[in-house]
């Protein structure tokens, strides 16, 4: 496990705990889910043209995180993937999905968190992620009848 994806997870269980109501069953999930759903939107900006130097601004503090497109697609995200999947009611997606501006914000403005290595963290994955996509492709146009 990557340090940022550590350090989200740490974050998220900080955030949401006392904060929000969230069915004993699904805590796990959700809070699991909620970290993937910020993982995954650092994920995909930093893939897409120009998203390294927006990460850069909203880890320096030079872009607002409540505004941010990291923030609304971490939102997205959670309530697309991660809600509908486990049923969760609108009241406790209303009530999780406005934690996400201060997850990021705890994130990107810790001390000691050291820009470098949470984008080379990304960046890895993100190279993992291409290279699984890009083998499977290749072996499945080798393999077809």
């Amino acid at each position: 496990m990557s340090m940022l994806t550590e350090l989200i997870k740490d974050k998220v269980g900080e955030v949401l705990t006392g904060e929000v109501v969230i069915p004993e069953n699904l805590k796990d999930k959700v809070l699991g889910g909620l970290s993937d759903s910020i993982f995954d939107s650092i994920k995909d900006t930093a893939s897409q043209e120009g998203g390294i130097d927006q990460l850069k601004a909203l880890f320096t503090g030079k872009e607002n995180v409540a505004s941010s497109p990291v923030t609304a697609l971490a939102g997205d995200l959670f309530s697309s993937n991660v809600a509908k999947k486990l049923g969760l009611s609108s009241s406790v997606v209303d009530a999780i999905v406005p934690m996400i501006p201060k997850v990021l914000k705890m994130i990107t403005s810790g001390k000691g968190v050291d820009m470098g290595d949470l984008l080379s963290d990304v960046v890895k994955d993100s190279a993992a992620d291409l290279i699984k996509e890009k083998a499977g492709s290749l072996l499945g146009g080798l393999f077809k009848k």
